[in-house]
């Protein structure tokens, strides 16, 4: 019996070994589209410190919605409400309202 319980035991460790380190195709494309970078034009609606809410269209085809912007990413310019400004950000969108991204970059257009 003991020798039945050990080869079970060392099949059931083979199975669980073998799983973890099993890659999924699916999971590396994801981390692809999730460090390709978007940008988008928008105005600055409202600012509270460094952070800025922006009007604008995200990605094609949507609608038009309000956005939260980290300013703090470009300290060398000072925005103002009115200003039209072009954002990159990561791809991410936290549902939630206003929007939120994670901004990699804000400039103003002329």
């Amino acid at each position: 019996m003991p020798r039945i319980f050990k080869v079970l035991t060392i099949i059931a460790l083979f199975t669980i070994a073998g799983c973890s380190n099993s890659i999924d195709q699916n999971e590396d494309e994801n981390n692809d589209i999730k460090t390709e970078n978007f940008s988008f034009i928008g105005t600055i609606k409202e600012i509270s410190g460094n952070r800025a809410i922006v009007s604008a269209t995200i990605f094609e085809n949507n609608p038009e919605g309000d956005v939260f912007v980290d300013l703090s990413v470009n300290n060398k310019q000072s925005f103002k409400v009115g200003d039209k400004v072009k954002v990159g950000f990561d791809g991410t969108v936290r549902e939630s309202n206003p929007a939120q991204i994670n901004t990699l970059s804000v400039e103003l257009v002329d």
